[in-house]
């Protein structure tokens, strides 16, 4: 979609937040919309900005600003409401810094199409210098009236060539969202990372990863596919991950194999031999404050076949 100039006589009416009673089914939010902008909506397109407007409290369209604190169309922070103890896990010791504030643009902006005839709307409002983002993130619908957000919430996660679907958790829905993590120092390398947000009710809602015994494992983010060497004597290691998630009737099952193989760097032409390998299916869990899983193989192998740090608790 690309922005362009609205007539004057275009009006955006963002109404207050307002919870669903029975089967009426009222919205988070109403974004009445008129004028032009109604055939707009009518057809189920906007440019960017109108977006911006309708899930930013006080976006200001002529500077393209959010202000702080960034408030989402119901009045609340787009910050994750999570206990102390659940934000740290989250945050880790990994967390990027803010980058400084400055105009959204239409990459800010991402929207898929849901089965339902519905929209999953991400407004990327905040940047980090790890590549992460943090903004709404809604579930929209157009009415006869314009604009209904039906679910809400705050989602921080990798921005570089999101990719966002709903699947089935539990007895509910969990988002996920695919994107790409790449060095600082080596834009073209990059891992692809899977993140999940459990929507409960009709808000979004982050939950850290945990083992049963409640030891924090970290965000709900994880490498689909990571490589790490290291130099062992002669011999040039190398530790390949690969994962799978699965989402049958709400059953969500990540399975994690490790691949350890050998090489002799002044033998190219040899073909490297494998050393150590395992696999394990790992359950996701949705419990009532966190997603409970059980321990993985990528770390332990690293921990005791290689002399390389590992990385952060949740790849």
């Amino acid at each position: 979609m690309t922005p362009r100039a609205l007539p004057l006589a275009c009006v955006l009416l963002l109404a207050p937040a307002c919870k669903k009673e029975g089967p009426t089914d009222l919205p988070i939010c109403l974004s009445e919309v008129a004028g032009d902008e109604a055939v707009e909506a009518s057809s189920g397109q906007l440019p960017p900005e109108i977006w911006f407007q309708v899930l930013l409290k006080s976006y200001n369209r002529k500077t393209g600003l959010a202000p702080s604190p960034v408030k989402d169309c119901s009045g609340k922070l787009v910050q994750p409401e999570l206990p102390p103890e659940t934000a740290a896990c989250i945050a880790g010791t990994n967390a990027g810094a803010p980058l400084p504030e400055r105009a959204l643009v239409p990459d800010d902006l991402v929207i898929v199409p849901t089965d339902d005839g519905r929209s999953l709307v991400w407004v990327k409002a905040r940047h980090f210098d790890d590549g992460d983002a943090l903004g709404p993130i809604a579930i929209a619908e157009w009415t006869k009236r314009g604009i209904a957000v039906r679910s809400i919430g705050a989602m921080r996660a990798h921005a570089n060539r999101a990719k966002l679907r709903l699947e089935p958790m539990g007895s509910g829905k969990v988002l996920v969202v695919e994107s790409d993590e790449c060095a600082k120092d080596n834009p073209k390398q990059c891992e692809r990372i899977m993140r999940l947000v459990p929507m409960v009710g009709d808000r979004f809602d982050e939950r850290a990863v945990v083992l049963a015994d409640g030891t924090c494992v970290g965000p709900a983010e994880f490498s689909l596919y990571s490589k790490r060497e290291v130099s062992q004597g002669s011999n040039l290691r190398s530790f390949e991950l690969t994962r799978t998630v699965s989402f049958t009737d709400g059953n969500v099952m990540m399975g994690e194999a490790v691949v350890i193989k050998d090489r002799d760097p002044s033998k190219p032409d040899e073909p490297a031999k494998v050393f150590r390998n395992a696999s394990v299916q790992r359950p996701l869990t949705l419990t009532e404050h966190t997603i409970q899983t059980t321990p993985g193989v990528w770390e332990p192998m690293l921990a005791e076949h290689g002399s390389v740090s590992a990385p952060r608790a949740s790849e």
